[in-house]
């Protein structure tokens, strides 16, 4: 997938590969299908103040193979990626617990709604922007 591929680092303690947002269900199923990644560990998000960034991390438990971590940067005032949810089931949770923290939408979701704060929360804690909320439906937010 040389056309999807914006950067390897394979050396350190974290190598990973950042792809295009656009291809990152083909290369995950190239990870699973001929790496052989049969289980997606972990999807997380960060906060580069400038964009946002999706991590995913898989590892081959039949195969032996470590982690592979794949990742996709998106812009930051309109941070959406395509789904993982309906090629890994294990993705569902991850996208939704990386959608309630960090805003990022994750196109194609099934169910994508906040799973850790109530749905009419507002902002995402875990953008660098947030500003905490002094009173919540009358509980104050400042202790």
């Amino acid at each position: 997938m040389p056309d999807a591929v914006e950067e390897i680092v394979d050396e350190g303690t974290h190598p990973f590969i950042r792809v295009k947002a656009e291809s990152i269900v083909e290369a995950a199923r190239v990870l699973r299908d001929e790496c052989g990644a049969d289980m997606l560990h972990q999807i997380s998000g960060v906060d580069h103040a400038d964009r946002m960034e999706v991590v995913y991390h898989f590892c081959g438990i039949r195969a032996g193979t470590g982690f592979m971590c794949l990742k996709v940067t998106t812009p930051r005032d309109d941070a959406v990626v395509p789904s993982l949810a309906n090629e890994w089931r294990a993705a569902n949770w991850g996208e939704r617990e990386t959608f309630d923290m960090f805003g990022i939408r994750f196109d194609g979701h099934p169910h994508l709604f906040r799973i850790l704060l109530p749905e009419d929360w507002v902002g995402h804690p875990l953008r660098k922007d947030y500003e905490m909320p002094t009173e919540y439906h009358g509980i104050d937010c400042t202790e």
